[in-house]
């Protein structure tokens, strides 16, 4: 999905990037007493990214923005979240919440989403393939991913400025 530089889930484009973005990372930790002893941490391994934010709708369409966002996630299921300069999540919105309503056409909210590890999602949304003349700077841009994203994910791709190959796959996340 095309969105230059917007936050996006789904097939919906925030008109605006929220105001606050918050990703969170985790492992799983466990401490245990040992008698006599000290304790002991064991890591468990990785844990689901949380991200939190909060933004502002506006305009004479500021409740219709809302409530498009609420029918998104009001289908359910896990999608793909784009969050400008980070790799794609594929991510459920677990809460969304309305803050504020103002008269003169402002809305403030808060959302959440939780990072799925799914098997069920499409390879398509992980990945694209080089169209005629496109590298991946170009990709970058139209992805809304950093560059330096791009490049640690494929380190195939000796350099950014070279066109990719039409059935050379680039991967997103």
């Amino acid at each position: 999905m095309r969105t230059d530089g917007k936050m996006s889930y789904k097939d919906y484009v925030f008109p605006v990037n929220p105001s606050i973005i918050k990703i969170s990372h985790r492992r799983k930790v466990s401490k245990a007493s040992v008698p006599n002893g000290y304790d002991t941490v064991s890591d468990m391994g990785g844990s689901c990214r949380i991200i939190t934010g909060e933004g502002e709708f506006f305009g004479n369409c500021c409740v219709d923005d809302f409530l498009a966002l609420k029918a998104v996630m009001d289908k359910g299921g896990g999608g793909m979240l784009y969050i400008p300069s980070q790799s794609p999540i594929y991510a459920m919105l677990e809460e969304l919440n309305l803050i504020a309503e103002d008269c003169e056409g402002v809305i403030r909210y808060n959302f959440k989403f939780v990072e799925s590890f799914e098997e069920h999602h499409e390879e398509r949304n992980l990945y694209c393939y080089g169209d005629r003349n496109q590298c991946l700077w170009d990709i970058s841009y139209i992805y809304g991913i950093h560059i330096d994203i791009l490049r640690e994910l494929n380190p195939h791709i000796k350099r950014p400025d070279i066109p990719i190959y039409p059935w050379e796959k680039v991967r997103l996340c």
